[in-house]
């Protein structure tokens, strides 16, 4: 091929890449972006190496590739990416919280009539009045549903408790037996419709706070609605720090009798057993052992 035809053949070339080079370009564009959309969504990385016949270690990479050995490409399991696992991690809790607790497994065996029968009682009674179902001849499985209400009930919020009791010095086993006492068990109407644990009425004139009305002392008794149960148990622990209750904390953690009289003394409620009843809860299900 003579000097005159390579000119021509170059002109040819160069106009032909001028005239497709925008479009080349948009491509790049394009799987560039695939590429790196794809690398977002995966689970995996590709990854290149030279394997001589079966995988070797990453030390004879070096080795060289003999003429009739194959070149193979493996695929290399790399950590999972951080949103993966926070979705894993919302499954987990999720499917925790769909598992059904005791008092639940409990209920599931009792029969149409037992349920009807069960809800007669108090999440607490048979363990206020421990010799009740006997003389009453209650069917045990009753009993059993009920106290494992209560079990369930410190099980959720005993963590809660305890984070309390670290910052406001206030025994564990009075928190969760003011719970377990004023909320029945998490099951009355103002903690299950306004997370409401602890009975605690609104400020005046609901000033700063929100409140909804339900019969207790009177039918025009106005109590806290909260966001979560969360805020009740700090709400509780701030309403002790207050200058009626703050003098107990005076008291060590482990006096929980004394702490129980003391609320009484200061007019937490109007029930003239209210310190008897904390301290049977507290003895029964054993909450003292969380203070010592």
């Amino acid at each position: 091929m003579n000097n005159q035809s390579l000119i021509i053949l170059k002109q040819k070339t160069q106009s032909y890449w001028y005239t497709i080079k925008p479009k080349l370009r948009l491509a790049a564009i394009r799987f560039a972006f695939v590429f790196l959309l794809f690398l977002l969504i995966s689970n995996q990385e590709i990854s290149f190496h030279i394997h001589i016949g079966t995988p070797v270690a990453a030390a004879n990479y070096s080795t060289p590739v003999e003429t009739g050995q194959v070149m193979n490409a493996s695929i290399i399991e790399v950590p999972k990416k951080w949103w993966q696992q926070i979705k894993e991690e919302k499954d987990d809790i999720r499917s925790e919280l769909n598992l059904a607790n005791a008092a639940t497994a409990v209920g599931a065996a009792l029969s149409p009539a037992e349920k009807e029968a069960a809800a007669k009682y108090s999440n607490l009674g048979f363990i206020l009045n421990p010799t009740y179902a006997t003389r009453k001849g209650i069917d045990p499985k009753i009993v059993a549903f009920k106290n494992q209400k209560c079990y369930d009930y410190i099980e959720l919020y005993v963590s809660t408790a305890q984070e309390e009791s670290k910052l406001y010095g206030i025994p564990v086993a009075i928190t969760l037996a003011q719970g377990l006492l004023e909320s029945n068990a998490g099951d009355s109407k103002l903690a299950k419709n306004d997370n409401n644990h602890f009975g605690i009425k609104c400020k005046s004139k609901c000033v700063g706070c929100r409140c909804a009305n339900y019969t207790d002392d009177s039918k025009y008794d106005m109590f806290r609605v909260f966001d979560s149960a969360w805020y009740s148990f700090r709400e509780h622990s701030n309403l002790l720090m207050g200058s009626r209750y703050k003098h107990l904390t005076n008291l060590p953690k482990t006096e929980y009798k004394n702490w129980a009289h003391g609320l009484e003394a200061a007019g937490y409620a109007t029930d003239k057993q209210y310190a008897e009843k904390l301290i049977k809860i507290i003895e029964t299900l054993r909450l003292y052992q969380y203070d010592l």
